[in-house]
């Protein structure tokens, strides 16, 4: 199993701490990184659908 981190500016405490690191380095409003984060949630939903019909 793969831990996956989603993070925003500069990962902070979490940055380096999973196998997988998905950073928005964004420095503004939290609201624009969580609104990446829903998008690639959402992504990362669909891929694992895709393969657990393989």
């Amino acid at each position: 199993m793969k831990v996956i981190t989603l993070t925003g500016k500069d990962g902070g405490k979490m940055a380096g701490t999973a196998d997988i690191e998905i950073r928005v380095p964004h420095f503004g409003y939290a609201d624009r990184i969580q609104e990446i984060h829903i998008k690639v949630i959402h992504i990362l939903i669909q891929l694992i659908e895709k393969e657990m019909v393989k």
